[in-house]
């Protein structure tokens, strides 16, 4: 190889490597400006036999909340033991999205269908105060 190549890799990796930590921090900067302030958990235990659908259902749900002012994302988790227990984690910018989207009608028309049969459920919600 020759010397002037040598320098040019060199200063393409240098460069690289600049933008990437640039990048790094900037991602980092825009993730602490959108980072929820806000979470709820609700617990939902399915009937025997309807753990898969009430998969399947969040698999193709109209995603109205996704457009909703303040909403950050949304975790549908199962249990490891228990197929028929979940926790549905959303994510929000503040409380007050969360209270704006359930009294809204987007939230009607997303549980307008109903669900599968349950055995309980329940509605926790948290304030972040570590990240």
């Amino acid at each position: 190889m020759q010397w002037w190549t040598i320098v040019v890799l060199s200063l393409l990796v240098l460069t690289a490597a600049v933008a990437w930590q640039h990048s790094e921090a900037q991602r980092s900067e825009e993730l602490k400006e959108t980072s929820p302030k806000f979470v709820t958990v609700f617990t939902v235990e399915v009937e025997k036999g309807y753990a898969q659908e009430f998969i399947e259902r969040f698999k193709k749900r109209a995603r109205l909340v996704d457009k909703a002012k303040g909403f950050k994302g949304l975790f549908v988790l199962q249990h490891t033991q228990e197929d028929d227990k979940f926790l549905v984690v959303t994510f929000w910018e503040n409380e007050k999205s969360f209270h704006d989207w359930v009294n809204s009608e987007e939230f009607r028309k997303a549980h307008a269908e109903g669900g599968v049969p349950t055995k309980g459920m329940k509605l926790d919600t948290y304030r972040v105060v570590v990240r």
